[in-house]
């Protein structure tokens, strides 16, 4: 590798038209439930009247009230996680260099993107390549002399990964390789 051309990783096209169609997928599943919900809410709300009027409990319209709401609630945050899935695909890159790597996710703010392991590594500072959940997660070894919590950086995926991983268990002299 020549001095200022790094190698960028970033996830093929298929990679990212699946975490599309995942997205796409959940919002159309989440406008549907929405959608279903709505059209039977005049339904539920004359069953109530009509059991009110004849002094009966409504113990059943609150459960099914309480479960339509915690469908939509659940939906969407499983709709969040899937568009913060597709922002990590779409956006996502790994920089190889003669220092170290960086990963960035360009599709997020740079808060949310440093939290979710966007930032940079030496070499030298790379302590563990693990896997945990979806992401790949490099971890460095940080000085403990200066205090400084230990950087991590995660990525979702990215094509020739197996060459990725090849090339930092090569490069970083104090790796540790967890299963």
């Amino acid at each position: 590798m020549s001095a200022g051309s790094p190698l960028v990783f970033r996830p093929s096209f298929a990679q990212r038209a699946m975490a599309m169609l995942l997205f796409a997928g959940s919002w159309l599943v989440g406008v549907r439930a929405l959608a279903q919900i709505m059209e039977r809410l005049p339904v539920l709300r004359a069953s109530l009247k009509v059991a009110e009027a004849a002094g009966e409990p409504t113990w059943s319209f609150w459960v099914a009230v309480t479960a339509a709401i915690g469908a939509v609630v659940a939906g969407s945050l499983l709709l969040l996680g899937t568009l913060l899935g597709v922002l990590m695909v779409e956006g996502s890159q790994v920089l190889v260099d003669d220092l170290g790597l960086s990963v960035e996710h360009n599709a997020l703010p740079a808060p949310l993107a440093r939290r979710v392991g966007a930032g940079r590594l030496l070499w030298k500072q790379v302590s563990r390549l693990e896997r945990s959940g979806p992401f790949f997660v490099l971890r460095g070894g940080a000085e403990p002399a200066l205090g400084r919590k230990d950087p991590s950086l995660r990525f979702l995926m990215v094509d020739e990964l197996e060459r990725l991983v090849l090339m930092i268990l090569e490069r970083s002299p104090h790796i540790r390789h967890d299963d």
